[in-house]
């Protein structure tokens, strides 16, 4: 039986010849973000400084041509096509990358917990466009519309690792799910509005090679290099189609195979590793990197591989490239006496801000509790003032709009005001949530919401004097050995101990959906020996694991299927979900011993020493005699 990593683990592995690398997710940390951030502005401000020097040779440099030839053949552009064109291409490849990631295994995955966040970038996308036509109606400058549709994520992330560090981690899952949706409208806009007259021949050979990449892909080809191969044929192809050839990335991003990371794949390049540490030799390395590649989806090793050059060479060179805009006073009049660079600015800024605050507003009275664990109003706002940024798209889809140098110029100089004033518009609102954050009694210390008997999950003595609180995950290899442990504890205090069991995936899709199970089995009352038996399979990852936990834990499977497919106990687990978020937790397991939070080592002594430290005092409804006589027995000792 083949074994499935849970996600958790699937996100944390990405295996390179002699070592164990973290997935694309996690090198995607704040600390990057801000650092990409910085990157892109700082060749925004060069190539805005480089355009105004005098005598710039700024426009001469990118009209460059490069050629490359093949005997009779030869294939060129200007140096500022080679980055729109080919570099942009792979730029699309990443996001569609990322995009197929999240709806296969990410956040995406959750339709229920994804709605919000889509249903405001589509508003996103509609309410923008239709202010920008409303101000430049009957204008030449009405087929820009698509400029101001999209959010600039790069930018929009790197602000926020800077300056929300003590917003709630659910607010960057939703505006990673809001960007990702955000990205699939913004493709299909141009691909459906921005595209060249058509030539049928090379269309059908970009429609061949596409297909002979689904071949691969169906035939489980896992080198990359084979499916590199193809796509420069797709990308050559689209360009001499008339299809802007960026769209060669996408076509290409969505065949590529993608799956989780098997447990027996990681067994098999375990013993390949061990075979070249005990011979080192070629074939030997040959076979372990050969192993390590396999076990990693082509889509992730290439969503890998291309993160860096993305973050920190394509974009900052689109910027350099596209930025330059030449500033002086007649210029700015004119652009901010045109219609076209205030509909830029109203679309961006207003457009995109009301666009997401109202849908979430809508959502949130429809439905409370729809924004997600720990997230108000407030914290939607001051992401939906970031989104105004637009910047690298914006610019993409302004070179693609407008042919007229002033008008292309008016654009730009409209993009770099409206992303300008939505990054100071969302700095000051963040500022002003961090420090309402600080003066807020900090509830992370102490458990938010008591033991309530008609809602949790109890095991022990409904009344025993002491308590364990854990919250956790299915999906958590931390949270299966501290199961273990707790059962150590439930041996030790007997009924002297009750132990509650709380939900929190902490933004995994598959672990939501373990626990959605687990409440499935607590309507049959079987919910502890369902966790006892996914504690006991980790990693479970899959349908099937699941079924099969259900199975030993002795439910029946079809009631357990129906209920299960139907979904209904996602408001029990959203409960849990919610008081994790208020109370700020960030991982998971967390501990509470008599409401207070536990943050000392986990092995079973020192969680012993810490639940003796409150017994003496929690002797309400409890028997003193036997207390009594427990220490008795101690002193004894």
């Amino acid at each position: 039986m083949t074994r499935t990593l849970s996600p958790l683990e699937h996100r944390r592995i990405t295996f390179r010849l002699g070592s164990v690398l973290p997935s694309a997710n996690t090198n995607r940390g704040p600390s990057n973000e801000v650092a990409a951030a910085v990157v892109l502005m700082a060749a925004t401000v060069v190539a805005l400084v480089w355009a105004n020097l005098p005598e710039s040779n700024y426009h001469e440099v990118w009209t460059t041509q490069f050629e490359l030839n093949f005997g009779s053949v030869s294939f060129g552009m200007d140096l500022h096509h080679w980055i729109n064109d080919a570099l942009m291409a792979l730029f699309f490849a990443f996001l569609t990358l990322e995009v197929r990631r999240e709806i296969e295994m990410g956040e995406l995955r959750d339709r229920r917990r994804a709605a919000v966040p889509v249903a405001a970038a589509a508003v996103g996308l509609a309410l923008p466009a239709a202010l920008f036509l409303l101000v430049n109606m009957g204008t030449e400058a009405a087929s820009g519309w698509g400029v101001v549709v999209s959010t600039d994520t790069a930018f929009v992330l790197g602000i926020l690792a800077l300056v929300g560090r003590r917003m709630p981690p659910q607010l960057r899952v939703f505006l990673v799910t809001l960007a990702v949706a955000d990205d699939i409208g913004a493709l299909a806009i141009i691909a459906l509005f921005y595209t060249d007259d058509l030539e049928v021949v090379p269309i059908l050979v970009a429609v061949a090679a596409l297909m002979f990449i689904a071949l691969l892909r169906r035939l489980g080809v896992w080198r990359g290099a084979v499916y590199l191969a193809a796509a420069v044929v797709v990308w050559v192809a689209l360009y001499e189609s008339g299809i802007h050839a960026t769209l060669a990335g996408v076509a290409i991003a969505l065949l590529l195979p993608i799956f989780p990371t098997s447990a027996d794949h990681v067994d098999r390049a375990r013993r390949l590793m061990s075979a070249f540490a005990q011979s080192p030799s070629p074939d030997f390395a040959r076979q372990a990197e050969d192993g390590l590649q396999r076990a990693v989806s082509v889509n992730e090793r290439a969503h890998r591989r291309l993160l860096p050059y993305v973050s920190f060479v394509i974009l900052p060179l689109f910027a350099l490239a596209n930025a330059g805009v030449h500033i002086s006073g007649p210029v700015l009049r004119d652009a901010f006496t045109s219609r076209l660079t205030w509909g830029i600015i109203i679309g961006l800024v207003v457009g995109k801000t009301a666009a997401i605050v109202l849908t979430a507003a809508v959502a949130r009275r429809l439905r409370p509790g729809s924004l997600g664990p720990g997230l108000h109003l407030s914290h939607i706002g001051a992401i939906a003032t970031l989104s105004g940024i637009g910047f690298t798209l914006a610019l993409f889809v302004a070179d693609l709009a407008f042919a007229d140098s002033t008008t292309l110029g008016q654009a730009q100089i409209g993009i770099l005001s409206a992303s300008l004033i939505a990054a100071v518009i969302g700095t000051v609102f963040f500022r002003v949530l961090d420090r309402l954050e600080r003066a807020r009694p900090h509830l992370g210390t102490h458990l938010a919401e008591p033991v309530d008997q008609s809602r949790d999950h109890i095991r022990g003595n409904v009344n025993a004097p002491l308590t364990l609180v854990v919250y956790g995950s299915f999906a958590c290899g931390f949270c299966a050995s501290t199961n273990a442990t707790v059962e150590e504890l439930r041996n030790h205090f007997g009924d002297r101990l009750r132990v509650v069991f709380r939900h929190f995936p902490a933004g995994k899709a598959f672990a939501r959906d373990l626990s959605l199970a687990s409440e499935v089995a607590a309507q049959q009352g079987r919910f502890w020996e369902f966790s006892d038996a996914v504690f006991a399979d980790q990693p479970i990852g899959n349908q099937a694991q699941i079924m099969q936990a259900a199975s030993r834990a002795g439910l029946n499977l079809r009631l357990f299927r129906e209920s299960y497919a139907g979904r209904g106990q996602l408001d029990r687990l959203e409960l849990d979900e919610n008081d994790a978020a208020a109370m700020g937790l960030a991982g998971t397991p967390a501990i509470f011993i008599q409401d207070v939070l536990y943050d000392g080592p986990r092995d079973t002594d020192s969680l012993i020493n810490a639940l003796d430290a409150h017994d003496v005092t929690s002797l309400v409804g409890y028997d003193t005699r036997r207390h009594n006589a427990r220490l008795e027995s101690i002193d004894a000792r």
